[in-house]
């Protein structure tokens, strides 16, 4: 009994750091990696110590106590317990962030929802009474349109709703897409019509890398734009090139 525990000891020591060391060596590139070395650090501290302790209390004793026996056991299982902690408070951490992003999520997609509604209610009202949408209310709404970019999946997702809504609103004469509208870009404030703005802050930039929800957008507000100005050319040149499906829902143009 006296060499049985720390025999025991040792076996599940060197078990328990090898467990930590190959679990952090399995996750070098994951994010939070300083709290991950701060965890695998306390693990192999606290076996280390725990391993010390167990010698120590069969160290020159003829035959170890029942007291000192329950000890010893209860100091093995808890170096057993060490080499699982740090995937332990891993999982729990993902867990918690996967939760949190769900909810950050769904919040999001509930006010995009009540955003549409909103916005579906006004071009309604507006179509009935013919009253078109200022340049700022106009941008407005391509900002929101743009925003519903994120959820495509579905027959009738958010982002074609958006963009029958947008469609809808230019069809109707309700935004006058050659109508200037000031820069969002605080080194590039000039006043631009409401087309050109739009595709020199969201695709210009981005060609190569853009989401797709934005440059249907600038397709629809190109039907009614004035593309015979010099400073459009860049954008006819864009609208005969090929669109390239990309990750997700990015595009390039080449």
């Amino acid at each position: 009994m006296r060499w049985l525990i720390p025999a025991l000891q040792m076996v599940i020591a060197f078990a328990s750091a090898f467990n930590v060391i190959r679990f952090r060596l399995d996750n070098l590139l994951i994010e939070g990696a300083t709290e991950l070395d701060r965890l695998t650090l306390s693990a192999l501290v606290a076996i280390a110590v725990l391993t010390t302790a167990v010698l120590t209390l069969c160290w020159r004793v003829p035959a170890i106590m029942p007291r000192r026996a329950a000890l010893a056991l209860l100091m093995v299982a808890l170096s057993s317990v060490c080499g699982f902690v740090p995937q332990t408070l891993q999982k729990q951490r993902r867990t918690e962030e996967y939760v949190a992003s769900r909810a950050r999520e769904e919040h999001r997609d509930n006010v995009l929802v009540s955003e549409l509604r909103w916005w579906a209610e006004d071009i309604d009202k507006r179509i009935a009474a013919s009253h078109p949408l200022e340049p700022d209310q106009a941008w407005a709404l391509l900002d929101a349109v743009s925003s519903a970019g994120h959820r495509d999946d579905g027959p009738n997702s958010p982002s074609a709703q958006a963009l029958e809504l947008l469609q809808m609103a230019i069809a109707a004469g309700l935004i006058d897409v050659n109508a200037d509208v000031p820069g969002h870009r605080l080194k590039d404030p000039i006043a631009r019509p409401l087309f050109l703005q739009f595709y020199m802050e969201r695709i210009e930039p981005l060609r190569y890398s853009l989401a797709r929800q934005d440059w249907e957008i600038v397709r629809l507000l190109a039907s009614s734009a004035e593309l015979s100005r010099p400073d459009a050319a860049p954008l006819l040149a864009d609208l005969k090139k090929t669109v390239v499906p990309g990750p997700s829902r990015f595009i390039s143009l080449k």
